[in-house]
């Protein structure tokens, strides 16, 4: 048995059409739905008692952010295999057989995705990426990439010769959607809560790792993302959460230093690296 866990934070509509497309998708995997609420004010309990009978409804006893609801839903599943999926995707026809047969036929693979295609069923040029260590993230995840998009090391972070057609062994898959067997999730820890949105995946998927399991992305399952659905309507500072997220990641896994150092270069715009650039080569 597959647990699908979603956690709902004002995607009453798209979570309905979630759910709807799962019931559609003709797999042939038992499976189960779990809905955490992380919505303080949500009304979608009612809703789901009276379109979807047979999904659990849990309610949080507060927003626990993404790992925490996703950990709340773990405690409480049957399944064998877990599929961790966002409310705002539309699963496409046995894309969750699919990522089973995957698991079970690799048997040193700990985690699989899927394939994420936008709303007009495209591929997204970006799909998972390589360990995320001080290195990648100065050089992917600041002005440096802006300026030189195609240095080598961002082009390896998120592997950008990928074709996309063949399964794909990764650093990091997606927090979007992706399955995991139970047993690992609990020898490995649950999500470290500690993460309130953002970068809780690549801590998981560098602790999976640790254990010697491969990560892969499959193409043959696919499952389309309507971006950032939830993260819009929030009223929480997000840029600041992402933030602080970054920092705790790399403060855990590579220690202070790095992580301030990753911080500050990551924080930094155009016209502040024009600025230290004039300073440096003015010493000389």
């Amino acid at each position: 048995m597959v647990s699908i866990i979603i956690i709902n934070y004002k995607t009453e509509r798209e979570l309905c059409e979630c759910i709807e497309s799962i019931q559609e998708s003709e797999q042939k995997v038992d499976y189960e739905i779990i809905v955490v609420d992380n919505d303080e004010n949500s009304r979608i309990k009612n809703k789901l008692k009276e379109k979807f009978k047979e999904v659990r409804y849990i309610k949080s006893p507060k927003n626990l952010g993404f790992g925490g609801g996703n950990n709340l839903g773990f405690q409480q599943a049957h399944g064998e295999f877990l599929f961790f999926l966002n409310p705002d995707t539309i699963v496409k026809k046995n894309s969750i057989d699919r990522l089973v047969n995957f698991l079970e036929t690799h048997k040193n693979c700990g985690i699989v995705s899927p394939i994420f295609l936008d709303s007009k069923e495209r591929i997204y040029p970006s799909q998972g990426s390589e360990e995320l260590t001080p290195l990648s993230a100065i050089f992917s995840l600041s002005f440096i990439n802006k300026l030189l998009p195609n240095n080598p090391i961002s082009k390896q972070y998120f592997l950008s010769n990928w074709d996309k057609k063949e399964a794909r062994k990764v650093g990091n898959v997606p927090g979007t959607a992706f399955l995991i067997r139970k047993s690992l999730l609990e020898k490995v820890g649950k999500f470290d809560e500690k993460f309130f949105l953002y970068f809780e995946e690549f801590d998981l998927c560098k602790r999976v790792r640790k254990l010697g399991y491969d990560l892969f992305i499959l193409p043959s399952s696919q499952v389309i993302h309507f971006w950032g659905v939830s993260t819009n309507r929030s009223s929480s500072n997000i840029k600041k959460i992402f933030s602080q997220s970054k920092f705790y990641y790399f403060k855990k896994h590579y220690g202070l230093f790095w992580a301030i150092l990753v911080q500050f270069i990551t924080g930094l715009g155009k016209i502040h690296m024009i600025i230290t650039g004039i300073i440096v080569f003015s010493a000389f």
